[in-house]
């Protein structure tokens, strides 16, 4: 019986302690109802007052009153099973426990606002404010360091125009402030331990979506890729296992979730450009009879890789080639007549695009697929609509897809560039024709088949005379000759079922023979040899078996015997058509420049280098064959060329050649590697003349006068005091010393490399002697070893390179620093004022050049002022006194002269102005004067004066215009007005300033004192509160 009643004493026992720690964590969250429909703005906690039941931690004793405490006595006849069960209690007890959640939004226009507490809204709804910012926060017991409460909860955010922030911890903020972006999704997360006993449960509400559903532990809430803003959320955290607080379903939208779409338009004759409309909708119009001129077509799938391709068969023109979202012309008439559309990347793996045409005087065709040709071609019918839909990979067609296309079977299509650039148009047929008599040289032809119901291809070649036979292109790729060359012959060939059925002829028109005959399947066909080039392309498709289309008779000639062929790249015109032996590549009299030039030549063994001077570039290594010497497309002139022959016939030969210059005309003839041009002039090549002539020749051109003209070489070098002779400096170089403050005594000039006859001479200005006869090319102007200083100098050229150049030229002086520059003998310097020159840089420029940099001061007798100057465009000070206007006579013409120095510092011109001001204390005051000292100012009248001691020229503020002009009476309110002075704060005036009051003006000399001229009393110093209530203060020495 005894035993008995211990187990029902310990079963009692394990009961109480479970039902008191199921209260415990009961107490610990609290209780909690729930409102969760979209209209609600809170989830409601109860029980979560400030008395509400705490629960016990391990090693904490409860409350003596709390109800979850045993009495004594059970706890004193606990068994070994009951031991176990307080053991399981205080494990249970150890576990973290969320006490309290508090959520803070940061609201655009308003910033933080107060903390909600769980499933309360924080932020705004109704109001199209953005929610900015986040910081959530949850209140823990049983947390054993501060890691694990730091670690309780984490947030992120998406943030627009940034995307997926780094998540933050317990209490951090999430999103961004004073940044104006607003947080568009969330993700929040409990930390392991928690996550396992709670749910977080969330929800935002988004700009035009409104409160979307819950999320839970971590997933998407809000919306990406519409850029709608966050404008108020709600967190809840509950037990595990509890429902959701509402609505679970979207809680997250993403643009990349919706369907492809595509918005299609038309530009239609008469009309033009078309509203869009979506997939399977009519882009165009029917029954009006209006063409179709273009077409565009794109694609909308957010968040995925795709577009849309078309290719269009255009009237005039043939297929055009592939291009992304358009196809067509605007602005020509040109009729669209048929249409190709694909689809690529993830679009093309996801769906199949269907597209079919209205066609004029047909109407509605079927359906056609990925690729495939809609329309028509070779009937010169206009599509007049097209509708184009999507349907998902395996999906069936929109309709019937049996008769997509009405076109010409097996028609030829030939286009081709010209060398300037230009098309020379598309051909198609059985028989397809471009260019002619008197059309331009072809650089370039293109060749395709249309409505091919065979295997097999159209391949072709073309040879210019650079390179040669260029490499093999097929079915609409470019056959090109090297850049700017003209073709010279032509290949074409059929492969496949296709050369099974057909020949494919061929002739061509060039430019010095006329047609050829015709030839076919892979034959040459044109002219090798000779300067000449083609200008027009004969082709036929014709079935096996049928006779030529004409003539075969010289279809390809070979021209013999010697010769050399150039070419021209001319700025504003491009290539030009090659010339033979002799003749001018390039054009004169027009101010083009030449940038490129190619040089071949035939019936020898030998080929021509060249190397040409560049604008920008200098010398390039020299090129040959089909490579072209200059540059294209970067607007550089040719300056000078070198040309020489290689190869096993060069030494049988010499090659002559001369340049037609920009401003000097045709220079004379160079031969066999010799530099012919300009070089260091920036004159650009215009033309160029060369020719072939074979040693001991009497076509020899005669060499009789410059080929080449070049910037010569300058040294300059200096004796300075101290140091000596220093080191020559070259054209434009530095000769002397600066910031060493030593005098240049003596210098030498003279040049090298000239092209021409002529030297420099120069001339010095000495102290203590004048000016010095002038010597010339390395002798000593200046003085060695008697301390005399060179001032000033003067520098010429002589000879021809006095008529092809300039000699620019300019000294540092002591004090004063670089002067201005000064060319062709100018003086350069200062006399009368013993300042010695301590450096000189000079500068050969070609004639008529502009100079190096400012020409201003770059000689002078009296001072000029260096010191310190005003701001912008402030009244500014010099040590020259001010000049009044010539009509300013009489009485009211004085003017204080300057009294600062060359070098002042503004301190020294604020202490001029104030001591002006002092000299003028006890001058009686009369309205409007300003004269001196001792007879009478009135206040503007008296600050024009000190003004005047720092050379500030006032313009038209003047002592006589002061005195005459009513205008100027109050000159005081005129210069307040006018903010004449740079205006600063009453409050922050220094000595110097001028203080304004309502009409009138005085000088402050600081410590609140200020000079001023008033009626009855004169020019006095006081109380800067004396004129009474201060309305302003400027600064004249900013």
């Amino acid at each position: 019986m005894k035993r008995l009643l211990d187990v029902s004493v310990s079963i009692l026992v394990v009961i109480a302690l479970f039902m008191s720690q199921s209260w415990a964590v009961t107490a610990a969250y609290a209780d909690y109802s729930i409102d969760g429909s979209d209209d609600s703005n809170s989830f409601h906690l109860e029980g979560s007052t400030s008395n509400q039941a705490e629960p016990i931690s391990g090693g904490q004793e409860s409350d003596a009153g709390s109800v979850d405490s045993e009495p004594q006595d059970a706890q004193q006849v606990l068994s070994g099973e009951t031991n176990e069960a307080a053991a399981a209690d205080s494990a249970s007890n150890d576990q973290l426990t969320v006490k309290n959640v508090s959520v803070s939004a940061h609201v655009q226009n308003i910033g933080w606002m107060d903390p909600v507490s769980s499933g309360k809204v924080a932020g705004t709804t109704g109001r199209g404010l953005n929610l900015e910012a986040l910081k959530i926060s949850l209140e823990v017991d049983g947390a054993t360091s501060q890691e694990q409460i730091a670690n309780a909860i984490s947030v992120e955010a998406h943030v627009s125009n940034v995307g997926w922030q780094a998540a933050v911890g317990n209490g951090g903020t999430a999103g961004t402030t004073g940044q104006s972006r607003a947080v568009e999704a969330l993700r929040v997360r409990l930390s392991g331990e928690l996550s396992a006993r709670y749910t977080v449960w969330y929800r935002v509400h988004s700009a035009e979506f409104g409160w979307l559903g819950w999320a839970c532990d971590g997933a998407d809430a809000g919306s990406a890729g519409y850029g709608r803003a966050v404008q108020a959320v709600q967190v809840a955290v509950l037990p595990k296992g509890d429902p959701a607080p509402g609505d679970t379903s979207c809680p997250f939208k993403s643009r990349s979730d919706e369907p492809a779409s595509i918005t299609v338009r038309s530009h239609t004759s008469n009309i033009g450009w078309m509203s869009p409309v979506g997939g399977g909708s009519v882009a165009g119009t029917t029954g009006r009879g209006l063409p179709m001129e273009a077409l565009e077509a794109q694609l909308g799938w957010y968040g995925h890789s795709g577009s849309i391709e078309l290719r269009g068969h255009v009237s005039n023109v043939g297929w055009q080639q592939w291009s992304e979202g358009h196809c067509g012309t605007t602005g020509k008439s040109q009729r669209l007549e048929a249409v190709q559309i694909r689809l690529t990347g993830e679009a093309a793996e996801k769906y199949d695009i269907w597209y079919c045409a209205h066609v004029s005087g047909i109407g509605w065709l079927d359906w056609a697929c990925n690729g495939a040709a809609a329309g028509s071609a070779g009937k010169g019918k206009a599509i007049e609509a097209v509708k184009v839909i999507l349907v998902e990979k395996g999906g069936a067609a929109p309709g019937s897809s049996s008769k997509v296309f009405i076109g010409d079977l097996d028609a030829v299509a030939v286009s081709g560039s010209a060398v300037s650039g230009e098309s020379l148009g598309l051909s198609s047929g059985q028989k397809a024709t471009i260019g002619g008599k008197g059309a331009k040289l072809l650089n370039s032809i293109a060749l395709s088949v249309a409505g091919q119901t065979d295997d097999g291809s159209i391949s072709y070649a073309v040879m210019d005379a650079y390179s040669g036979w260029g490499a093999s292109e097929s079915d609409g790729g470019a056959a090109k000759a090297v850049s700017g060359a003209p073709i010279k012959a032509i290949k074409m060939s059929l492969s496949g079922q296709f050369a099974a059925n057909y020949d494919i002829w061929y002739r061509v028109y060039d430019s010095g023979n006329g047609w050829t005959g015709w030839t076919s399947n892979g034959q040459a066909c044109g002219v090798s040899g000779g300067s000449s080039g083609l200008c027009g392309i004969d082709v036929a498709l014709v079935r096996k078996g049928q006779p030529a289309p004409g003539s075969t008779g010289n279809a390809f000639t070979e021209t013999s015997g010697i010769g050399l062929v150039s070419q021209a790249h001319v700025a504003s015109a491009g290539w030009l058509a090659p010339v033979g032996n002799g003749e001018t590549a390039g054009q004169t009299g027009m101010s083009r420049s030449l940038q490129a030039l190619y040089i071949s030549t035939q019936g020898i063994d030998a080929s021509v280098e060249v190397s040409a001077h560049v604008a920008n570039i200098g010398w390039q290594p020299y090129v040959s064959g089909a490579s072209y010497a200059g540059t294209v497309g970067k607007g550089l002139a040719i300056q000078a060329v070198k040309l020489r022959l290689t190869g096993n016939d060069s030494s049988k030969y010499n090659i002559y050649y001369r340049i037609h210059a920009a401003d000097y005309g045709w220079l004379g003839w160079a031969k066999n590697d010799a530099a012919a041009g300009t070089v260091g002039l920036s004159k650009q090549a215009e033309a160029i003349q060369i020719k072939l002539v074979a040693k001991g020749s009497s076509d020899a051109p005669v060499q009789d006068h410059a080929a080449l003209i070049q910037l010569p070489g300058l040294s300059a070098k200096a004796n300075c005091s101290g140091l000596g002779w220093q080191a020559s400096v070259g054209n434009g170089g530095v000769a002397g010393t600066v910031g060493q403050n030593r005098a240049m005594e003596a210098m030498q000039l003279s040049l090298s490399d000239s092209s021409m006859n002529g030297g420099i001479s120069y001339s010095a200005h000495v102290s203590n002697i004048g000016w010095q006869s002038a010597v010339s090319d390395g002798a000593t102007a200046g003085t060695i070893g008697q301390g005399q200083q060179i001032q000033a100098v003067k520098i010429n050229l002589t000879g021809d390179v006095s008529n092809y150049f300039d000699v620019w030229y300019r000294v540092h002086v002591s004090n004063y620093g670089w002067l201005g520059w000064t060319k062709n003998g100018s003086p350069a310097g200062t006399t009368k004022l013993g300042i010695p020159v301590q450096a000189l840089q000079v500068k050969i420029v070609p004639k008529g050049a502009s100079a190096p940099g400012s020409t201003s001061d770059s000689y002078f007798e009296t001072y000029r002022y260096m010191g310190y100057q005003t701001p912008g465009s402030y009244p500014k000070v010099s040590c020259n006194s001010v000049q009044l206007p010539s009509y300013c006579t009489g009485y009211f013409t004085y003017v204080t002269p300057s009294r600062i120095p060359y070098n002042a510092s503004r301190q020294d011109c604020i202490n001029a102005f104030v001591q002006r001001a002092r000299e003028y204390i006890g001058t009686r005051y009369i309205e409007p004067w300003s004269s001196w000292p001792g007879d009478a100012v009135d206040c503007s009248g008296l600050v024009l004066q000190c003004l005047y001691a720092t050379g500030m020229d006032m313009g038209w503020y003047n002592p006589y215009n002061h005195r005459w002009l009513p205008e100027q009476t109050y000159n005081s309110m005129n210069w307040y007005r006018n903010n004449t002075f740079m205006p600063v704060s009453t409050s922050a005036m220094q000595r110097g300033d001028v203080v304004y009051y309502q009409g009138h003006i005085g000088i402050y000399i600081g410590n609140g004192r200020i000079i001023d001229s008033w009626p009855g009393i004169g020019v006095t110093e006081r109380s800067v509160n004396a004129p009474g209530r201060v309305i302003g203060a400027a600064r004249p020495f900013a």
